[in-house]
């Protein structure tokens, strides 16, 4: 189950990585309706793992940030995620 979960979290970051220029306009500045949807969704993502990481949920927490850094179209968004994945996985390794 552990080597799912790490695997389903890897394969989404390169997704994401891989994903990470689609929507973009000429100008770089906006996004198509699609990417706006994409940003969307990063953004519940990373606010539900927020969420479920003040509540001690630190797995959910994880899953979410890593769907966040693997949908996020800005980079703000995307530094943020990978922080908050960052702080989660020293949290769980520190609780193990």
């Amino acid at each position: 189950m552990r080597l799912f979960c790490r695997t389903a979290m890897l394969a989404l970051i390169l997704l994401g990585t891989a994903l990470g220029g689609c929507g973009a306009t000429g100008n770089g500045d906006r996004l198509s309706a699609g990417g706006m949807a994409i940003e969307r969704k990063a953004r519940h993502a990373y606010e539900h793992a927020v969420a479920y990481m003040e509540r001690g949920h630190y797995l959910l927490a994880r899953q979410h940030f890593a769907e966040a850094v693997a949908l996020a179209m800005s980079q703000q968004l995307h530094d943020d995620a990978l922080a908050g994945l960052g702080r989660v996985e020293k949290i769980i390794a520190q609780r193990r």
